[in-house]
């Protein structure tokens, strides 16, 4: 008695089923895109065999690798400079020389070079001479015995530019750079007098330079340079060796000869 009625209930369930999935004469048809879109996909170019493609389809545009290529080549050419030095943070004396570097490039990271500086020195301001009962400005002759008088420099260095880079403006302009460093010894020509009596005269010391700067291209020939540097040397102040530093700045424009 209790199984006529739900087979009756599966038989009823079975027919809702199959009228449903069929499909009536009456109803809408879904359009059919055509075959050409249908395969449009098909028909775009492949993707260049690039690695820095297939990197960013397997990542964010973060991935792409940075732009390393170097337009502006330095290997085998020689940089010729007019330059102009001024020293900062003297005590006494304020150095400013003028000159010229020539540094043969022996690829686009490493370099030697020489160069040859000649001017003078001004009183450092501010400086103040006191007595018991004033205080007044220095005077040349009164700092003879002091160091940092230098007249000269000359030198060689070894120079390391490890940086290569390019900065955009607005989209408009591009400048290329390198940054350097450089190293090397130095001689330098300073008036000094013995004491603070006797008169000042010329003498030579021997030191090293530390250099740091930048090198801006403005065309395969052409560039402007930019730095700073170091120079420690041994000197004498009234009869006592002492260790003296000259910190100072570097501009200059240079142009690129030759080439391989």
């Amino acid at each position: 008695m209790i199984g006529a009625p739900i087979c009756a209930a599966l038989a009823l369930l079975a027919a809702g089923t199959t009228s449903t999935a069929a499909p009536t004469s009456s109803s809408p048809t879904a359009p059919v895109p055509p075959a050409d879109k249908t395969v449009a996909m098909n028909e775009l170019p492949a993707l260049a065999d690039d690695p820095a493609v297939r990197l960013a389809m397997r990542g964010t545009p973060a991935s792409l690798p940075p732009v390393t290529a170097q337009m502006f080549r330095l290997d085998g050419r020689t940089e010729a400079q007019p330059m102009f030095q001024f020293s900062i943070g003297d005590p006494f004396f304020r150095s400013i020389l003028v000159g010229v570097r020539v540094e043969h490039h022996l690829d686009d990271r490493w370099s030697v070079a020489g160069h040859a500086l000649g001017g003078a020195s001004l009183l450092s301001a501010p400086i103040d001479v006191c007595t018991d009962s004033s205080c007044s400005g220095p005077e040349a002759g009164r700092l003879r015995s002091t160091p940092g008088d230098v007249r000269m420099m000359g030198g060689m260095e070894v120079g390391w530019a490890p940086i290569y880079g390019k900065l955009s403006l607005a989209g408009e302009k591009t400048i290329h750079f390198d940054a350097y460093v450089s190293a090397g010894p130095e001689l330098l020509l300073e008036r000094i007098a013995p004491d603070a009596v006797s008169g000042a005269g010329s003498r030579w010391a021997l030191g090293g330079r530390v250099g740091i700067g930048e090198r801006i291209f403005f065309s395969n020939s052409f560039l402007v340079r930019v730095g700073a540097s170091e120079v420690l040397y041994s000197t004498r102040v009234r009869g006592h060796a002492e260790w003296e530093r000259k910190l100072s700045v570097e501009l200059g424009v240079a142009w690129l000869f030759g080439g391989r």
